[in-house]
């Protein structure tokens, strides 16, 4: 074993040294000062901790000179692959049955593809009527993104679509860069084969894909000068250009082709995973077995001990509090784990003179239906469920609709959530068939009780603190009906102030959602800005990308794929 930075031994020696030297130095004179100010000697084991950290730092240090073990010999696998990545740029490509359009549809699945597809040589070629190779084989990605960047202007009015042509012609790139005649082809096109085809000749050896990306249904070709104004559909013979993706023109390709398959890519798919399970598979017959001579990296020998002793280091020095530490930890797990006690619900001076009045047998229909909506109040759910059961008749009219909604907030807090929301939806039902002021806030707490049921689970008891305030105002409106005259006068002003502070805490509700709203949107400022940092990291440096910019301006003149002598009017040209 031997360190890979053996060159820098000494500047670590040295360090460690000094390191040491000023630690010790440093430790003395202080304990020295507690002794003779306050009379605290220093025990053995804090002395066996400072020795302990200055071990642990020197193996931390000597980690960083990279620790290697003898050399080995290895045979792996390495993939050879090559892909040429093929772009059509005819007219067609502008359809906006794809979101944005296809072109640029097609770009995105590009850059995709070539950061999913690591390892691999790309070159990119941009194809209509002929075809221009804007990079050559490469694996820089940042060259590969910043070249398909420069695309998004390229200027699509006219170009047909030369399928083809562009595979059988692509073919030679791989001859020019390797003796081998292997590796993949991926076109990205809407399979609209507009200048009538060649003859395909493709060895064995080459894996074609294809991402179609189109509609059957298909799309006008919307035109645009360089300002992007629409100047309208393209045209052809003076009617309207419908272009549509071709999928029996990709069969007919496969079956002259023989490691052949195509993907249909609309507005949200991304098939990068497919096209490349489909090329590795076909490409495991391609590679090779090659020898490798590695040194394996042993620097976690050092790295190892040197925590282990600054561990001891502290435990030593620090064990009176690290012990208070444990001890407080252990008591805090302690508390929290024991359970809470719950509150015992009481009920009220109403509740027991209605049950007292119950019992010998003075109380009438509505009267227990008021007994009811107070056990409901005092956290008698139960209770409350079973005695409107008995009391309150099936039919939900006007009259009696608040005790039905009662019954059913009854039901659902005493988890009984199947028969609560079966009881809601027929208050909901009533009340929709009687729509009215009075009505309208008793139908918004039943929806949001509903959808409260829905959620709930045996388990959880969510929600139930939010019920009681929602309930409360109906509770105080019923729970007195059907005792005296004079009962129901007191009842009635309290329902009045009820609406009365109702109101106002709509109003406050209103302020709270309109500070709300500021808020969200103050935040939705503040994570655009962080997003607008991120991507400003994600750059190139300036200078790095003037000159890309530059190299793009120059490129757009070869970009054009499009052959220079104009078709004739009976000839496609998109």
């Amino acid at each position: 074993m031997t360190f890979l930075h053996s060159e820098y031994l000494i500047f670590i020696i040295i360090t460690i040294i000094v390191i040491s030297y000023l630690f010790l130095r440093m430790n003395k004179r202080f304990f020295q000062w507690v002794e003779d100010y306050w009379f605290y000697k220093r025990s053995s084991l804090h002395k066996v901790s400072t020795y302990l950290y200055l071990v642990g730092v020197a193996f931390l240090l000597f980690a960083l000179l990279d620790l290697r073990g003898p050399e080995k010999r290895i045979t792996g696998k390495v993939s050879d692959q090559r892909t040429i990545v093929l772009i059509d740029s005819s007219a067609s490509m502008l359809a906006e049955d794809v979101r944005p359009n296809r072109f640029s549809k097609a770009l995105i699945l590009v850059k995709h593809f070539v950061q999913k597809a690591v390892g691999q040589k790309i070159s990119v070629i941009v194809f209509s009527d002929g075809q221009k190779q804007i990079i050559p084989f490469t694996d820089d990605i940042d060259l590969i993104e910043a070249r398909i960047d420069s695309l998004k202007t390229l200027n699509l009015s006219r170009g047909g679509t030369g399928i083809s042509l562009a595979i059988q012609e692509s073919i030679q790139h791989f001859k020019d860069t390797s003796e081998e005649l292997n590796g993949n082809i991926l076109i990205f096109t809407d399979a609209e084969e507009t200048d009538g085809g060649i003859g395909l000749e493709i060895p064995d050896e080459i894996s074609v894909g294809v991402v179609a990306i189109g509609t059957v249904k298909g799309a006008p070709i919307p035109m645009r000068n360089n300002a992007g104004t629409f100047k309208g559909n393209k045209k052809h013979n003076n009617k309207v250009v419908i272009t549509k993706l071709d999928e029996n023109h990709l069969k007919e390709l496969g079956t002259k082709i023989k490691n052949f398959n195509y993907w249909v890519a609309t507005s949200y798919s991304l098939p990068t995973e497919k096209i490349l399970s489909f090329f590795t598979k076909i490409n495991k017959l391609k590679q090779s077995n090659n020898d490798f001579r590695v040194r394996p990296v042993m620097a976690n020998y050092l790295m190892l001990p040197g925590l282990l002793f600054l561990g001891l280091s502290f435990l030593l020095g620090k064990r009176k509090v690290f012990i208070m530490l444990s001890l407080l930890m252990i008591s805090f797990i302690t508390f929290a784990q024991q359970p809470k006690e719950k509150k015992e619900p009481t009920k009220s001076a109403t509740t027991l003179n209605l049950e007292n009045r119950l019992v010998e047998g003075k109380l009438s229909e509505e009267g227990k239906k008021a007994l009811a909506a107070n056990l409901l109040k005092d956290g008698f759910e139960e209770d409350a469920a079973n005695l409107y059961e008995e009391t309150l008749e099936k039919k939900i009219t006007s009259q009696n609709k608040a005790h039905h909604f009662n019954h059913a907030t009854s039901m659902l807090k005493s988890k009984q959530n199947a028969k609560a929301i079966n009881k809601y939806n027929k208050l909901l039902k009533h009340l929709e068939n009687n729509k009215n002021d009075e009505n309208s806030e008793i139908e918004k707490m039943t929806k949001q009780n509903i959808l409260k049921a829905l959620q709930s689970s045996p388990s959880s008891g969510k929600g139930e603190g939010e019920e009681d305030n929602q309930e409360q105002e109906s509770d105080d409106k019923k729970k007195g009906e059907g005792q005296s005259d004079s009962d129901k006068q007191n009842k009635s002003k309290d329902q009045k102030d009820g609406k009365g502070d109702s109101e106002k805490d709509k109003n406050k509700d209103k302020s709270k959602d309109g500070d709300a709203k500021k808020d969200v949107k103050k935040k939705d400022n503040k994570n655009e800005s962080g997003k607008e940092k991120k991507e400003r990291k994600k750059k190139l440096p300036a200078l790095l990308k003037q000159f890309i910019e530059r190299d793009n301006q120059l490129q757009k003149k070869m970009i054009d794929a499009k052959t220079t002598n104009r078709k004739s009017r009976d000839q496609k040209d998109w």
